[in-house]
């Protein structure tokens, strides 16, 4: 019989796809032999959209809006045939207890959630109630199954063909570093001078930039480039690949990027590079991965929650520090 583990979540977008990449990495690491199945319930996951050429490499297959129910009398799915189907493993990532009671109805050797503490798994666990980066939760229960060291520094394989293209932009006897100034909130984003104040500071240390922007941030591109005529703009340059996939291959070019907490910041985890992300009103901890590469700057640290507390001259010497 074909050994199978059923992953179960509520979707993904673009940010939680690239937060929980680590999580399909360890779980093939882990369970070679198994086939990976990665189910939704109502929604739809990026792993089977613009994450897909990364998802790839890990799960085998995608149920997308299974809509199971947790009544008896009615069919597990109402998309799916999950009645003829077994899992020797049931991982639930999500803690909704009528999804959870739902996805219980199918067949299974050992069932590991944290629903209502645990009370729904097989193996009984305790919760810690320390606040902690959340993909530690999901990585607790993987441990569950099959405890292994997790792999802190892991990196997604790059496309070989669109390596090679930027191979034709990224000279070898030229330093790199990348910037991503924009966000999707306001109180998220650094003062744009600030990012040019840092971009000089290295410019005269014979750097060039490499920029990178969002689909909301065009406008900031003719400052950018006022600044810093030479500055590196990847997804301009690639035609054949995503923007998704271009940010993330392009990180391997470079000696370090800086970036405000936003979508982008995600695709510059790639652990190619040292990253300095910026944090203002959002708590950092839960939300920065426990990576040696990544470095989290938050306002808190300046007794305040605004992000433009954070001075050039800290992130400067942050970033001088790093990669000393």
């Amino acid at each position: 019989m074909e050994k199978k583990i059923l992953v179960f979540s509520n979707g993904e977008k673009i940010g939680d796809g690239i937060i929980k990449l680590p999580l399909l990495y360890e779980i093939k690491k882990r369970l070679p032999e198994h086939k990976l199945v990665w189910v939704t319930n109502k929604g739809s996951t990026t792993y089977n959209d613009k994450l897909k050429f990364i998802a790839e490499q890990y799960i085998d297959e995608i149920i997308e809006k299974a809509d199971l129910s947790p009544f008896f009398w009615m069919k597990v799915s109402k998309n799916y045939d999950f009645e003829n189907t077994f899992y020797e493993y049931i991982l639930d990532t999500q803690k909704s207890l009528y999804r959870t009671i739902a996805l219980k109805r199918i067949k299974n050797k050992q069932f590991i959630s944290a629903t209502a503490n645990g009370l729904f798994s097989s193996i009984k666990f305790i919760k810690k109630n320390k606040r902690r980066y959340y993909l530690d939760d999901l990585f607790a229960l993987l441990d569950l199954i099959k405890k292994s060291k997790i792999e802190e520094n892991f990196k997604i394989k790059i496309p070989k063909d669109l390596d090679l293209n930027l191979n034709k932009f990224f000279k070898k006897d030229q330093k790199y570093f990348g910037i991503a100034p924009g966000a999707g909130e306001k109180n998220k984003i650094w003062p744009l001078e600030n990012f040019i104040k840092v971009g000089k500071y290295f410019l005269n240390k014979d750097y060039k930039i490499v920029l990178f922007l969002g689909p909301e941030e065009k406008h900031l591109r003719e400052n950018i480039l006022n600044q810093f005529p030479e500055a590196i703009i990847p997804e301009e340059l690639i035609s054949n690949f995503s923007n998704i996939e271009t940010v993330i291959a392009s990180t391997k070019y470079l000696k370090f990027a800086l970036c405000n907490d936003s979508g982008i910041s995600h695709m510059l985890s790639t652990s190619y590079c040292p990253l300095i992300k910026l944090f203002g009103p959002k708590e950092s901890l839960k939300f920065t991965p426990k990576n040696k590469m990544i470095h989290a700057i938050s306002a808190s640290k300046f007794n305040n929650n605004k992000i433009d507390s954070i001075s050039s001259k800290y992130v400067i010497d942050t970033i001088d520090k790093v990669i000393q």
